[in-house]
């Protein structure tokens, strides 16, 4: 009789429904039964002997995924995966402080959660923060379905013009020049920072 283990594993670079489905495959490809699965974490049941973490960081590399052991990393990576959520469900809409939503989230002061995240880093929670919103105005921007004042308001900005200047200051033109590129320039939300 074969017996099996439970392991709940955490996965860097998990950042959208395509990464989800891609670690599914893998992990399914390996004989593991998906428990739960959403961004930057997995819940598997596998076969005792049949699986290892090697075998799971090996089937992962493959697609620029890494599993996370240290408890630091694991806590920035939730911090990740809680901002890009929170820019993934447009409007935005945020009815407290970044800082409390985060420090309620992962059950820890917001203050070594932004001390970690800075210190490992060397950018604020803030401005990691921006810079999803900025390469999410992008992506709406290429999409062409929305303005540039509904796509400041779906981003959470009091204005056109605060989001205009800071999209300036990050990109060095303005949404007006990005929109007429012919090759839009993305980051993916993974490799931001």
């Amino acid at each position: 009789m074969e017996t099996s283990n439970l392991k709940e594993i955490h996965i860097k670079g998990m950042v959208c429904d395509r990464c989800i489905s891609v670690v599914k495959t893998e992990l399914e490809n390996l004989g593991a039964q998906i428990i739960e699965l959403k961004l930057g974490k997995a819940i598997i049941k596998y076969p005792k002997h049949k699986i290892t973490l090697q075998s799971i960081e090996n089937a992962l590399v493959k697609h620029n995924f890494e599993l996370i052991i240290d408890e630091d990393t694991k806590t920035i990576e939730a911090i990740k995966t809680i901002l890009v959520e929170i820019i993934s469900k447009l409007p935005i809409e945020m009815t407290t402080n970044l800082s409390v939503i985060l420090a309620n989230k992962l059950e820890k002061d917001y203050t070594y959660l932004s001390k970690l995240f800075s210190n490992k880093l060397e950018i604020t929670i803030e401005k990691y923060f921006i810079l999803l919103k900025i390469e999410k105005t992008k992506e709406l921007i290429q999409a062409g379905q929305l303005n540039f004042t509904q796509i400041s308001y779906d981003l959470g900005y009091s204005s056109v013009n605060y989001l205009s200047n800071q999209f300036k200051q990050i990109t060095g033109m303005s949404m007006s020049t990005y929109k007429k590129l012919s090759i839009w320039n993305r980051k993916s939300l993974d490799k931001i920072v």
